[in-house]
């Protein structure tokens, strides 16, 4: 079953969703954590679509939300960087920008 989170920000609130398991048992879940102006997203999700798309997109790593927001940035779109976030940052402080409004 699909879940979905408000996660607290200091800027607000994001929407995190979750389909667990997507390709079936012991596989990994497909995560999206929703922002203001992106969002945050798992490996599942392609990142060169993203970019086709014009998309600010931020790709971590992680099973869980908070996995995610506590872990490194693997990759992101032009329009993220555009945005001021940059490699080095957590997904959490990646998240704290996109949701600036």
């Amino acid at each position: 079953m699909t879940t979905t989170e408000l996660i607290k920000l200091d800027h607000g609130c994001a929407e995190g969703t979750m389909v667990p398991a997507l390709a079936g048992e012991n596989h990994a879940s497909l995560l999206v954590i929703r922002c203001a102006k992106g969002f945050l997203m798992c490996g599942y999700l392609s990142l060169e679509k993203a970019e086709q798309l014009d998309d600010v997109a931020v790709r971590v790593a992680g099973a869980s939300f908070d996995e995610v927001l506590a872990n490194k940035i693997t990759g992101m779109t032009s329009a993220a960087a555009a945005l001021g976030i940059t490699p080095d940052m957590t997904g959490r402080e990646a998240a704290e920008i996109l949701n600036q409004q």
